[in-house]
């Protein structure tokens, strides 16, 4: 436990594995600014350059340590960085684990082909959006019960190796692997529910086995917004028009929630369902 004045300061939700690195980039040449104004100040009142230094340096260093505790120097430069940075630049500044519900789609992959190969999903001819199939919605909710070992499981549905840690933060999961980020979910449930569908489907598609990592985790994010109920308590799962906030930008959201717990079970990117059904 850290010193407690510290965490009491300390914002989470800005900081770790939540930090913005735009923000902490326009944050830091704040700093510099601020730290290279105060010297010229000081020289302009004939104060001896040595002295001014020293107290521009210190500027910088506190400045420095409150971008460390709070993720940013100046409130609202989240909101900044929001309005006025292009997406490519979030993009290229983006710390998104490897495998991240469905929100990100480098693998190209065709989801559909999968699902339906492993008749997960019945697929209407003129529409992207599917109906689950009974005998696999019972296959998968038996999978998710009979779940012994999460780190055992993630490491056999995706096909990696290494050790992995769970690190549950308010609702959402990181998985890392070896000590390295490997994935994000909204719910332990979604994370329960991606791995019984990962034992389903590796024993219905004879192709599991020559899907990628990141493809295996596109098609479960797929999967997972056609779930029908929760892992967490069986309630019933509806589907639904958000919105989601990061610290950089705000951005609406199909989400799929639990209606008797709440439980977030899916939640992807209006922009990534559209160009989905677009491309299907």
């Amino acid at each position: 436990m850290g010193w407690l004045p510290l965490e009491r300061y300390r914002r989470p939700e800005y900081t770790g594995a939540n930090r913005c690195l735009p923000c902490t980039v326009v944050n830091s040449v704040i700093a510099v600014v601020i730290g290279n104004t105060t010297f010229t100040l000081l020289v302009g009142l004939n104060t001896r350059p040595t002295l001014a230094a020293t107290v521009a340096i210190g500027v910088i260093a506190i400045a420095g340590v409150q971008i460390w505790l709070r993720g940013y120097l100046l409130p609202g430069t989240p909101t900044l960085s929001a309005r006025y940075f292009p997406p490519w630049v979030l993009r290229a500044f983006g710390k998104e684990p490897f495998v991240v519900d469905g929100t990100r789609s480098e693998s190209g992959i065709d989801t559909e082909r999968p699902l339906a190969g492993a008749n997960a999903v019945r697929f209407g001819e003129r529409t992207a959006y599917g109906t689950l199939e009974d005998t696999f919605a019972d296959e998968w909710q038996a999978a998710i019960e009979d779940l012994a070992s999460v780190e055992t499981t993630v490491v056999d549905v995706f096909d990696v190796d290494g050790a992995v840690q769970i690190d549950e933060r308010g609702n959402h999961v990181i998985l890392t692997l070896d000590g390295r980020p490997f994935g994000r979910w909204v719910s332990r449930a979604a994370l329960l529910a991606d791995l019984g569908a990962g034992r389903v489907l590796a024993s219905r598609y004879d192709g599991w086995g020559e899907l990628e990592t990141a493809e295996r985790g596109q098609v479960l994010a797929q999967l997972r917004r056609y779930i029908d109920a929760c892992p967490a308590c069986a309630g019933e799962a509806v589907s639904s028009l958000d919105s989601a906030t990061s610290c950089c930008r705000e951005y609406e959201v199909v989400t799929v929630s639990c209606s008797d717990c709440g439980t977030r079970l899916s939640e992807v990117p209006v922009a990534a369902v559209d160009e989905h059904e677009a491309v299907s």
